[in-house]
């Protein structure tokens, strides 16, 4: 009985146990389910009657299996007892019952079918195809051999056959009930755990993207601090030029830092399968500005050609990714720059239509700079992998930065290739395909060089505006102190709003040309400050246009703001320009006195006036062949005259 009980226990527990592979509990479910059907039929056998001889060989064979089961289990070999049992079912237990139990009559056959389910649900592989053939021939040979010698099987009563078809009837349909019975628990199981794995997943995603999310905005939260008062610290006229030198140090290593940063935690999401592509309407001609701008400055600093050539037939308003796109042209225009020490560095767009509603941009990035080793370039987008280090030591990078390049591409479902000569330059590809927003063209684009503040500049505002009104609402005191500095010299009237409560008692009292707004805020924060001003009863900032000013960075977060309705937004860290022409977009013309002082330089780039589209050309000529005669006639290599082949023939 102890035994029994040991047995019926482990068995359970067995069955129920997820980290045993589901074939081998199919296998010992079926298993013992057959050898108790056995003993049942063992006992109608018994109360019909029947030989003795042929029931003690059906008793014997069920304890043999019930033995090789449990040796075969405990010792962790059910691969083992699969042969084994399997072999002793086909070769002894199935004919002996054949020849003992009438034959197909009796019911056997539904016993023979339920045999042959067995073989193929807990064997695998070659060999239950092996076994299966095998019980076929057995089975087959049992029949012919029965069919030309009735005399070898028993003879059954018409009383003894009802009751041996019903039993084993009954027998099969309890043995397939438990099966199936089994195997809906399982599953049930397997879908409540798949169930609690998605949750759980499902709530790890939330982590993290609250990870990334509050990251992102705890960090540029005080270097936006450390830069802007830098900047402050930049336009006073009365420091010392060590001071300003200093601080031009300063500017320079916290935008690097920020750079750093913004690409651990991109490769971070995009590796967590967190980033997203989030697709807006975007101006294509403001786009280039803003990186041109970039771009020049850090070119003149080395003293580099910057070139700009646009297809003028690009459409002026696109449907993508604005921030996405932005950073692919960044990263690839300032590594062109950072391994370009003389030369030039060069930006090419052109575009195709494929279909009516969509447009490909080609974009091309050469330099003429160190170039990259052949066998560098399979690695050239790997994550940390820094090409050439003992000539790149001294260049600042994480190494992240063409990986982030080629993995936005591949979200976005374009292709980005690479051609270069090692220590003659480098030219990036990039095909991007966007929708069309407006059927208008981009023409010539005038970029003016916006410039920069050195460390021996005079800083001019870009303008002044004595009658205007500024709210600035964030619940940091230094970034308010900081964004109020920067815009000190306009003469506007600054105020600043600590929370969003005390901002609604503000936009109640009094009217603002222009509300800078930041995200993230205690208690009520500004997307919900941004709702309630523009529906606040009595209030006099209803159609007052509100700006984003935050630290919660990314193309998610974006679209949040665009469909909410603000009028624009801005990313922290700002600068007090980026302060400043937000200012003059949105403030009304008429109380806005413009600087001409601050038209820096006066150089620009003309995009179009050096603009000529690439066409595809092959050229081949017998007189730059210098293989040798017999070498062509061998490799048989063709040589055709000479040809130039484009588009237009």
């Amino acid at each position: 009985m102890n035994a029994i009980k040991k047995f019926y226990s482990y068995y359970k527990e067995f069955l129920y146990d997820s980290s045993v592979n589901i074939k081998d509990r199919t296998f010992m479910l079926f298993t013992v389910s057959e050898m108790a059907a056995l003993l049942i039929f063992a006992t109608v056998s018994i109360f019909l009657g029947e030989n003795i001889s042929s029931v003690f060989i059906l008793l014997l064979g069920v304890l043999t299996g019930i033995v090789l089961l449990y040796v075969f289990a405990k010792k962790n070999m059910l691969k083992t007892a699969k042969i084994v049992l399997t072999l002793i079912l086909v070769l002894g237990l199935r004919p002996v019952a054949f020849f003992t139990k009438g034959g197909i009559d009796n019911g056997t056959l539904i016993m023979f079918l339920l045999g042959g389910y067995y073989l193929v649900l807990v064997l695998d592989g070659k060999f239950r195809i092996f076994m299966c053939i095998l019980d076929t021939v057995f089975l087959l040979a049992c029949a012919i051999i029965s069919y030309y010698n009735p005399q070898l099987l028993p003879e059954y009563s018409k009383e003894s056959d009802f009751v041996f078809s019903l039993t084993q009837y009954v027998i099969a349909l309890a043995v397939l009930t438990i099966q199936i019975t089994f195997w809906t628990k399982i599953l049930q199981k397997e879908a409540r755990l798949a169930e609690e794995k998605s949750r759980e997943l499902e709530e790890l995603n939330k982590s993290q993207n609250r990870f990334f999310s509050s990251m992102s905005h705890e960090i540029r939260t005080p270097i936006n601090t450390v830069l802007g008062l830098n900047e402050i610290i930049l336009r006073q006229e009365d420091a010392s030029e060590e001071i300003r030198k200093d601080a031009s140090d300063i500017q320079g290593a916290g935008k690097m830092l920020l750079a750093l940063i913004n690409d651990i935690l991109d490769i971070s999401k995009i590796e967590a399968g967190k980033m997203d592509i989030v697709p807006v309407n975007y101006s294509v001609s403001a786009v280039l500005s803003e990186i041109v701008n970039m771009i020049w400055l850090k070119a003149n600093e080395k003293g580099l050609k910057f070139s700009v050539d646009i297809d003028p037939g690009v459409p002026e308003m696109l449907f993508g990714d604005e921030v996405r796109i932005k950073q692919i042209l960044i990263n690839l225009l300032n590594n062109a720059v950072k391994y370009t020490s003389e030369g030039s560095v060069s930006l090419h767009m052109e575009c195709e239509f494929p279909d009516a509603g969509h447009v490909l941009l080609k974009i091309n990035v050469s330099d003429t700079g160190m170039g990259i080793k052949a066998e560098a370039l399979p690695h050239l987008f790997d994550s940390f992998q820094r090409q050439d280090e003992e000539k790149n030591r001294y260049i600042e990078g994480t190494g992240l930065g063409l990986s982030i390049v080629k993995q936005l591409v591949e979200l976005m479902d374009g292709e980005i290739t690479v051609n270069s000569v090692y220590e003659q330059g480098t030219t990036f590809a990039v095909v991007l395909k966007q929708g069309i927003s407006s059927d208008k063209r981009i023409g010539d684009i005038s970029i003016t060089n916006a410039g920069g503040l050195g460390t021996s500049d005079k800083f001019e505002h870009s303008f002044h505006a004595p009658t205007a009104s500024v709210l600035i609402v964030d619940d940091n005191e230094m970034n308010l102190e900081v964004e109020s500095k920067l815009l000190e010299g306009t003469e506007m009237k600054v105020d600043l709003s600590p929370s969003g409560l005390d901002a609604l008692s503000k936009t109640l009292t009094k009217r603002y040309d222009v509300i800078f707004m930041d995200h993230l805020m205690p208690g009520m924060d500004g997307i919900e400050c941004y709702e309630k001003i523009r529906s606040q009863k009595g209030g006099l900032n209803r159609d007052v246009p509100i700006v984003v000013l935050t630290a919660n960075a990314g193309g998610e977060n974006i679209e949040l703001y665009n469909n909410t309705g603000f009028d624009g937004y801005l990313v922290k860290p700002v600068s007090g320009r980026q302060l400043e022409e937000m200012l003059v977009s949105k403030l009304p013309s008429e109380k806005v006195i413009g600087n001409s002082g601050t038209e820096m330089t006066g150089s620009s780039i003309s995009t179009a006036s050096g603009y000529a589209k690439k066409r595809p050309v092959v050229i081949a000529t017998s007189s730059m062949s210098d293989l040798p005669a017999n070498v062509i006639k061998e490799l048989g290599i063709s040589i055709i005259p000479y040809y130039v082949i484009t588009d237009e023939g």
